[in-house]
Parts: C-alpha cells; structure tokens; sequence
C-alpha cells in the first residue's frame, strides 16, 4: 500500500485531506480542529515513511487559492472599514501581534531554540496558514523546521481564543445589565438596542399607537440603518412602506432587523400585533431571489432602484448563514439571496433583472480568476525595503491576499468579474487550506516526529503553551479597546479577526449578534494576515 501511495501522489493528497477533514470535525466540548486536521494527519503519515510526500507544487496553489479567495470575500467590507479609521485600526492590530512576535523570540532565545521554532511558534499561537507558508519559505530549508512549532501551538492557541472570546462575551453582557428598561425615543433607543445580544434577524408586525412619528426614512436613519420596513395597512390598504410614508396611530407595518432593534422600536411606536401582515398577498407579495446577474456584482442596493423601477422594496440580503438587513448602501455579492416585496404583477420582472439563476452562481469566471491569482503571485514577489530589516517580501500568501481585496472591492472590471460566488469561494477556500496544509504536514513529519520525542520538543510545547496565554490575554486587552463602544459583538468578531481564526468566530456567533461579529472579523482578518506575514519573515 505504501508504494501504490509513494508512486501516486495525487491519491496520497486526496486521501490525507479526506483523513484530516474528518479529524477536523471531531469535537471535544465544543472545539474542533478544523483544516488543521489534515496538518496532524499528514505529519502521522510521513512519520511513518518518509517517502510519503506530496509535491510542493500542490502546496503553493493550495496557499494561493486559500488566500486570495479569503482577500476577495473580504474587500468589499475592507477597503470602506479602513478608510473610516485605517490608522487605528492597524495599530491595534499590529501592536498585540508585535509584543507576541517579541515574546516568542525571546522564549526561544530562552530555550536554546533557532529562528525556526521562533517562527513556528508564532504562526502557531496566530493560528495562521500564510505566515506558516511566509516562514518555510523565508528559511528555505535553514534551522528547525517551523511545522514543528506550528502543530505544538496550534490546538492550545485555539483553545485559548475560545476562553478569551468566552469572556469578552460575557463581561459585554453583565456591563449591560443594568437601565434596559428605561424608555427611549428612537434618537436614545438605537444606540441601546446596539449593545444588546441578538441572534439573528427577525420579521414582526407592529401595531401603531404613538401619534407624530416621523417619515421612516427618518426612523431608519435613528436606529442606524439596522432596521427595514417592508409594508404597512392603513384602514384596509396595504402598500410597500416607503421611506417618505408617515404611519398613523392604527396602522400595522412589518419591521425586519436583529432582535434587539425590533424590540425597542415596537415598544416606543407601539405593540407587537397578533396579525401578520406577510400573509396577507392579494396585492403585494414577496419571496427571495437570487442575485446571480455579474454585471450588478457590486452595485448597492439603492444602486439598483428597484422602488422607482417596479415600486418594490428589497428588506433584508441573506448571505451564506447570515440575514442582513437590507440598506442602501450595503454592497450586493453574488450569490446573496435578497427578500423582495413587489406589486404581485412585477415580481417577474424584478427576478429577471436580478438574475435569479442557481446555476449560474455555479460557474466561476477563470478568466478573472486565473489573471487575480497570477497578479497576487506576481506582487508577493516584489521585494519591500524595510529599515534595519532589509527587504520583506509579501510573499505568495501577502500578495495574493493584497490582489484578491482590491480586486474584491472592485467586484467588475469590464467583461471580467472578480467576485467569486459565496458558495464557489468557500469550496475553493476549503480545498486551498486543506492542500496546503497536507502537504505541509507530509513534507514534515519525519522532523515533527523527532522533535517532540526529545527534550528540546518538550521545551518546545511548554513555551508555546506559554506563548498562547499570553497572546490570549493580550488580545482581550486590545480587543476591548478595538471595539466600538466596547460592543461584545464588536470585540468578539475582532478578537476572532486578529487571530484569524474561523472557529473563534463560529463560537462567538452563538452569544452575540452574528452580523456584527462577522463584519468586525472581515474588516480586521486581512490586516492580521499580513501583519503576521511581515512579522514571521522578521523572526526569520
């Protein structure tokens, strides 16, 4: 069996990915390897013979495919988020991922250690693929190999951010407590409902009983854009609720927003009503549909007019597992499923401009896709003069992840589209991890093996347990800082971010508002990921 898998890689990868995909989803209260698994299970298999290795070709276009997917679902939410507040941002990034780099060279010095444990160590606590990638590539083969560091730290530096994100999460809503039950206009209620826990969006008919409410556009702009209206009675007619419609003591309007902002706006304009004003369809109707058109891949909601075009009204976008309430300026992706309410006669229409093809979001446009990977490749290898450093290259991780945000911004450029489907992107993101991370862990096993069966190994898994603490402590710290207003879901979303670590943030979107959570985790991932990249190649 070993010679059938020694003579044909390719069955070795599929079967060390398949292997390690599995282990990844083993869960033992509550946490999971993830990718990493294929890390752990090709180490096993090439400890037990050597000769089990994949090609490194298959490693690099694991790594390119991973990152510069992750760079494309993030830059439409990057490039807006770090214009509001870019140098903040990257200092508080840059800072706890700098005294932690700091750390693990002085804990290798400490133990006898060279620049690969130092490098392995902190790609490890960082739980990051690219700067793993950045630091093998950087050593080229000199001093320990950094998969050792790297798989010693991995599995404790989950377990860590998990407990960090645990208590951000909790402290958020214990500091909370106290003065909910207060009255508020909407102006006071919006920043309140903010800080409250949701999980998820919901749908609720009010019944109006407060007299002189303003135009909803008004009311949408005092809870900050986080609710939607979707269509309002008054006496016996039912139409979309418009922005410049003024609802009356008696009329019944449908609000769609997190929990929370629902909650205080029912109880400041009115009640819940019993009735449910979805069902009633003789005029209106609603159903979701499928952007699937590439030439509106970017365009914002208020972009496509769908009011003055068909008198209909977009109220909520559902994107992967998240509903988001709908605004005018949120950018559409592809693959984003919108709810529409329309006159019965124009629902047709607005599904053919949309697109609304599930077969569609199924084809990815290699053109675009092969010329933003190359252009990434080609821009890591463009050295960066750095004082008292040298030069610092990107590397294929950094440049494929700087081309895949910038191009993500764009979404379109003529004929090409660089927005990749919701559903495309994270296939192609899963197999580029998992490729990478099986080859890397068969091109070391051997080394792996006889590292942790030494003395040296068990100095090795003592600072980096070590070195997870600390980093863990640090990032509470600067993570509460980070976060708007001190939110929970703000400071979860960024904790999960600066450690780039998915399963952070799974977690965390099980105790607070999973949007919010996740446009914090989209808007600070790509600066980690680089900052990490720079930083591994500075320890090397």
């Amino acid at each position: 069996m070993v010679t059938v898998l020694v003579d044909n890689p390719v069955l070795l990868l599929f079967l060390v990915v398949g292997a390690g995909a599995a282990l990844g989803e083993v869960r033992i209260r509550g946490v999971a390897l993830g990718p990493a698994g294929a890390l752990f299970v090709g180490l096993a298999v090439s400890a037990y013979d050597e000769r089990l290795v994949v090609p490194a070709a298959i490693q690099s276009l694991g790594l390119a495919l991973f990152v510069y997917t992750v760079g494309l679902a993030s830059g439409p939410g990057f490039l807006p988020g770090l214009r509001r507040g870019g140098a903040r941002l990257l200092t508080s990034v840059a800072a706890p991922l700098a005294l932690t780099a700091a750390a693990a060279w002085l804990g290798t010095e400490l133990i006898d250690g060279d620049r690969g444990v130092a490098a392995g160590l902190f790609s490890g606590v960082g739980t990051n693929t690219p700067a793993l990638a950045a630091a093998i590539d950087a050593l080229d083969g000199e001093g320990t190999d950094p998969v050792v560091g790297y798989s010693l730290a991995y599995p404790m530096a989950v377990l860590a951010t998990i407990a960090a994100a645990a208590r951000l999460t909790a402290v958020g809503r214990d500091s909370r407590s106290a003065g909910r039950d207060s009255p508020r206009g909407p102006a006071e209620a919006a920043p309140a409902a903010a800080g409250a826990d949701s999980h998820g969006t919901v749908t609720w008919t009010v019944v109006v009983e407060r007299d002189g409410l303003p135009e909803l556009g008004r009311l949408r702009a005092f809870y900050a854009e986080r609710l939607a209206f979707g269509r309002y009675r008054h006496d016996t007619t039912v139409a979309l609720a418009t922005d410049d419609v003024v609802l009356q003591p008696g009329d019944l309007v449908t609000v769609v927003g997190p929990r929370p902002h629902v909650e205080a706006f029912a109880s400041w304009a009115g009640r819940r009503s019993d009735e449910h004003l979805p069902l009633d369809r003789s005029r209106l109707d609603f159903r979701r549909i499928v952007l699937s058109r590439r030439d509106l891949a970017g365009s914002t909601i208020g972009e496509l007019d769908l009011s003055g075009r068909f008198g209909a009204t977009i109220t909520r976008v559902r994107r992967g597992d998240a509903d988001l309430v709908a605004r005018d300026d949120l950018v559409l992706n592809l693959g984003d499923r919108v709810r529409v309410v329309a006159p019965r006669d124009r629902m047709g229409d607005v599904a053919r401009v949309l697109g609304d093809s599930d077969r569609s979001l199924a084809e990815v446009d290699p053109v675009a896709l092969a010329i933003g990977v190359a252009a990434g490749i080609a821009l890591g290898l463009v050295p960066i003069p750095i004082p008292s450093l040298g030069d610092l290259r990107l590397g294929l991780g950094g440049g494929a992840l700087v081309s895949g945000l910038v191009l993500g911004a764009l979404a379109r450029t003529g004929p090409l589209t660089w927005q990749v489907p919701q559903a495309a992107n994270l296939l192609l993101r899963q197999i580029g991890t998992l490729s990478f991370l099986a080859c890397v862990g068969t091109a070391s096993g051997p080394t792996f093996a006889d590292a942790v069966s030494s003395a040296s190994g068990a100095r090795t898994a003592g600072l980096a347990a070590a070195l997870c603490v600390l980093s863990a402590l640090v990032l509470v710290a600067s993570t509460r800082l980070l976060a708007r207003r001190r939110r929970p879901a703000d400071a979860a979303g960024f904790l999960a971010g600066v450690q780039t670590q998915p399963a952070v943030l799974a977690f965390a979107t099980t105790r607070v508002d999973p949007d919010e959570a996740a446009a914090a985790y989209a808007l600070v991932l790509p600066l980690a990921i680089v900052a990490k990249i720079v930083l591994v190649q500075a320890l090397v």
